[in-house]
C-alpha cells in the first residue's frame, strides 16, 4: 500500500483510530495509577583482590596461594552467577521473610525472575550487573517499599560476602586437615627407614663400590652399542642381497639390465644380433607375408637367439660377483655378532657377581631419601595453609550501601501514558488496515475499473446545504456545481457519434443518490439553457415528486401509460427554468409489465420531440429488473455508484445483468465522495483557491439559467 493510499485510509477511519488511541491512552495512565509503586535501590561491592593481604602473603612466597584463596577478580560473570545461585537467594529470603501475595515465601528462582505477575504486583527481585569498565557490581534491590528495596539489596550483598569467606576458609581448613593426619603417617614411615638403613649398614660392613658399579655398566652400554651396529650392517646387507635377486629375476631376454650387458660379452653379441634378426625381418615384410618360408626362418632365428640370451643370463646370474661379495660379507657380520653376544654375557655375569649388599643399601637409601622428600612437602605445605587460613578474606567488598530510594522507579504516568499512545496508535492503524483489506466497497476510480472496466464520468462528493439537496442555489463557481458541469461534459463526449437524449440513470442498490443526482444533473442542463425533463420510472419507490414543495403524484407515468391522463397534462413544471419532472404517479400493480410496454417508448419518443434531453429515474438493477427495460428504451445508461457503499462485487454482479442483456453503460458517476479524503479534497481546495482569485465579477446569465 502506497503512503498517499494509507494517508487516505486514515483519514476515512480517522475515528477508529482516534478512538483506538483515546481507549490505550486512557487504558495506560489508569494502569499506572492503580499498579502496585516499584523502588530501586543499589549496593556497591568491589571485587578487587586485598592489596594488603596479598603483600604479605607474597612476601613469605605464598603468591600462588593467595591467589587460590582469594579468587580471580577477573571473573566478575562467575561471581554474579555465584551471587545468583540458591542458597544465597534462599538466605536472603529467610532472613527477610519474603512472601508473595498468598503469604507463602518466594522461592530463590522467583527473586531472580518474577515473571509477568511479580512484575505487576512488584514483589522483590534482586539483579546484578557490572558498571561498565570497572569492576564494580551493582546490586539491585526491588520491593513495592523503599525500605524493602534497600533491605533486599544489602541483605543479598552480606549474606553474599559472608558465603564467599566461609567457603575460602572452610576448603583451607580441609585441606589443612589432611596434611596433618598425612604427616602423622610419613613420621613414623620415615623413622622405620632410617632405622632399617642404619642396621643394614652394621650388618653388611659396607665399603665404596660406585666405582666399580659404573664402570660395568659403562661396557655393557658399550657392548649393547656395538651389538645394534652389527645387527644394523647385517640387516643393510641382506637387503642388498634380496635387492640384487629381484632385480636378476626380473631380467628375461627382452629386458636385459645394462650392467649385465657390461659385464658379459656374450649376453652383448647375442642382443645386437636379436636386433639386426628383428630389423631384417621387418625389411622382408615390406615385400612378404607372415607365412613366407623367409619369414618363418627369421622367427625360427630369433626365437633360438632369445633362448640363447635366456641361457647366458641364468649363467650370469650364478656367478653375479656382487652377490657372492655380499654372503661373504654377511656371514662375517654374523660371525662377529657371535663373538659381540658372548662378550656381553660375560660382562653382564661379571657384574651379577658384585656383592648384593650394596643393591640393598642402595634401596634402603631410596625410601628413605623418598619418605624424607614427601615429608618435607607435606610440612611446607601444612605451614602454607596455616597462614592462608589466619588471613583469608575475600576479595569482595562492600563500598556503598543501599540507600532508600526517594521516589518510585515505576509505574511512570507519562511514560505510560505515551507507550500507552503508541501503542493506541498502532492498534488504531492495525485495525484501519483490517477494514481496509476485508472492505470490498468502491471509494476510487481504480476500484471502479477492477470490477468494470467503466469510464468515469465525474466525481460528486457528499455535501450538505443549507436550503436542501439540489444545486439550483449554489454559486456557478462552487466546486459542487463545478463536479455536475464535468459529468454533463462527460455525457457530451460520450454521445459525439450518437445524440443521447433519452438517459436512464440507475444504481445498484437503493439509497446511492441516483434520484437527487437525476434532479442536479437536469438544473445544470437546465442552467446551460437546454429544455429538460426527469421522468421518474421508479414506479415502486418514487422519489421525484419530494423534489420540490408544488409538486404532487396523482398523475404521472402509470396513469399515462395506463391512458388515464394525457403526457402534456401529466408534466409538471419546477421552479427552475427550463426544467420538467414526470412523476411516477399512483403506484401501480404491475409496474414490470409497464415499463416493458410499447407505450413507454412512445412516450419516450413523444417527449424527446419537445425536450433536449429525458432523464429517466431508473430503479437499482440488483433490486429489480425494470431497469433492463428502461435502458434498452434509452439512449444511454450511467450508473451511480455510492463511494463507501457500492461494493466490487455488486458492481460486477450489475456488470453481468447489463452483459447479459447486450447493453453497455456509457459511463459511471462516483457519488458522494468524502471531499476531505482521497485526490478529489486536493481538487477541491485547487478549484477554491482558484475561483477566490477570480477579481472580476461573475458576467450577466443568460435568460433561463438558474439563479
Amino acid at each position: 500500500m502506497e503512503l498517499l493510499k494509507i494517508w487516505h485510509a486514515l483519514l476515512r477511519r480517522k475515528w477508529i483510530f482516534l478512538q483506538a488511541v483515546i481507549f490505550f491512552t486512557i487504558g495506560a495512565g489508569v494502569l499506572a495509577l492503580v499498579l502496585p509503586k516499584h523502588y530501586v535501590a543499589t549496593t556497591k561491592i568491589d571485587v578487587t583482590a586485598s592489596d594488603a593481604s596479598l603483600s604479605i602473603l607474597g612476601d613469605l612466597d605464598l603468591g600462588s596461594m593467595a591467589s587460590a584463596l582469594n579468587g580471580s577478580s577477573d571473573d566478575i560473570e562467575t561471581k554474579i552467577a555465584l551471587a545468583e545461585m540458591r542458597p544465597v537467594l534462599e538466605e536472603v529470603v529467610w532472613r527477610l521473610q519474603l512472601r508473595d501475595m498468598y503469604g507463602k515465601l518466594l522461592t530463590p528462582e522467583k527473586i531472580i525472575s518474577p515473571g509477568i505477575d511479580g512484575t505487576i504486583l512488584s514483589l522483590p527481585v534482586m539483579s546484578l550487573e557490572q558498571e561498565q569498565g570497572t569492576e564494580i557490581l551493582d546490586v539491585q534491590g526491588e520491593a513495592n517499599t523503599a525500605e524493602l528495596s534497600a533491605l533486599v539489596a544489602d541483605t543479598a550483598v552480606d549474606v553474599f560476602l559472608k558465603m564467599s569467606v566461609d567457603a575460602a576458609k572452610q576448603d583451607t581448613a580441609d585441606a589443612v586437615t589432611f596434611v596433618k593426619s598425612q604427616l602423622g603417617d610419613l613420621d613414623a614411615q620415615y623413622d622405620r627407614d632410617l632405622a632399617a638403613l642404619a642396621a643394614g649398614q652394621a650388618d653388611e660392613q659396607v665399603i665404596e663400590l660406585d666405582s666399580e658399579t659404573k664402570g660395568a655398566v659403562g661396557r655393557v652400554n658399550t657392548l649393547i652399542g656395538d651389538l645394534n651396529n652389527t645387527d644394523a650392517e647385517i640387516h643393510d646387507a641382506t637387503a642388498q642381497l634380496h635387492e640384487r635377486g629381484a632385480q636378476n629375476l626380473r631380467e628375461t631376454p627382452e629386458l636385459v639390465a645394462p650392467s649385465s650387458s657390461a659385464t658379459n660379452s656374450t649376453l652383448k653379441s647375442l642382443r645386437d644380433k636379436l636386433t639386426d634378426l628383428r630389423l631384417g625381418r621387418s625389411q622382408a615384410l615390406l615385400d612378404k607375408t607372415e607365412v613366407h618360408p623367409d619369414v618363418i626362418a627369421m622367427d625360427k632365428q630369433i626365437q633360438a637367439v632369445l633362448s640363447e640370451i635366456e641361457a647366458s643370463q641364468r649363467e650370469s646370474h650364478e656367478l653375479d660377483p656382487a652377490m657372492e661379495t655380499l654372503q661373504v660379507q654377511i656371514a662375517g657380520l654374523y660371525k662377529r655378532k657371535d663373538q659381540l653376544t658372548s662378550t656381553l654375557q660375560a660382562t653382564v655375569q661379571e657384574g651379577a657377581a658384585l656383592p648384593q649388599k650394596a643393591r640393598k643399601l642402595a634401596k634402603l637409601q631410596l625410601a628413605v631419601s623418598a619418605t624424607q622428600s614427601v615429608y618435607e612437602a607435606l610440612l611446607e605445605q601444612q605451614y602454607q595453609m596455616a597462614v592462608a587460613e589466619a588471613m583469608a578474606v575475600s576479595d569482595m567488598k562492600m563500598v556503598e550501601p543501599a540507600k532508600q530510594p526517594d521516589r518510585a522507579d515505576s509505574p511512570k504516568l507519562l511514560a505510560f501514558i505515551i507507550l500507552g499512545s503508541l501503542v493506541g496508535m498502532c492498534a488504531g492503524a492495525a485495525l484501519v488496515f483490517l477494514l481496509e483489506y476485508i472492505d470490498d466497497s468502491i471509494r476510487s476510480q481504480e476500484d471502479v475499473k477492477i470490477a468494470w472496466s467503466l469510464p468515469v464520468l465525474g466525481f460528486i462528493p457528499r455535501y450538505k446545504l443549507k436550503n436542501g439537496r439540489f444545486i439550483d442555489s449554489v454559486p456557478p463557481t462552487d466546486p459542487l456545481a463545478e463536479s455536475y458541469r464535468a459529468v454533463r461534459s462527460g455525457i457530451a463526449f460520450a454521445g459525439v457519434d450518437q445524440q443521447i437524449n433519452v438517459l436512464s440513470v440507475t444504481s445498484s442498490i437503493p439509497g446511492e443518490g441516483k434520484s437527487t443526482f437525476c434532479t442536479n444533473l437536469a438544473i445544470c442542463l437546465a442552467a446551460d439553457g437546454k429544455r429538460v425533463i426527469v421522468v421518474d420510472c421508479d414506479l415502486r419507490r418514487p422519489t421525484q415528486h419530494k423534489t420540490f414543495p408544488a409538486l404532487t403524484n396523482q398523475t404521472g407515468v402509470s396513469t399515462v401509460l395506463s391512458g388515464g391522463a394525457n403526457l402534456a397534462d401529466a408534466i409538471q413544471d419546477t421552479p427552475v427554468p427550463n426544467f420538467s419532472i414526470l412523476t411516477s404517479g399512483p403506484l401501480p400493480s404491475n409496474p414490470g409489465r409497464l415499463v416493458e410496454s410499447l407505450r413507454l417508448r412512445s412516450m419516450f419518443a413523444e417527449l424527446v420531440r419537445t425536450y433536449d434531453m429525458v432523464i429517466v429515474d431508473a430503479p437499482p438493477m440488483l433490486a429489480v429488473s425494470d431497469a433492463i427495460a428502461l435502458s434498452r428504451a434509452s439512449k444511454g445508461v450511467v450508473m451511480v455508484i455510492e463511494a463507501g457503499k457500492t461494493t466490487r462485487r455488486m458492481l460486477s454482479d450489475v456488470r453481468a445483468r447489463f452483459e447479459g442483456a447486450g447493453i453497455e453503460p456509457i459511463g459511471a458517476v462516483l457519488n458522494k465522495i468524502d471531499p476531505r479524503s482521497g485526490s478529489y479534497g486536493y481538487y477541491k481546495k485547487y478549484a477554491q483557491q482558484y475561483t477566490k482569485q477570480t477579481p472580476d465579477p461573475a458576467p450577466a446569465r443568460a435568460s433561463g439559467e438558474a439563479s
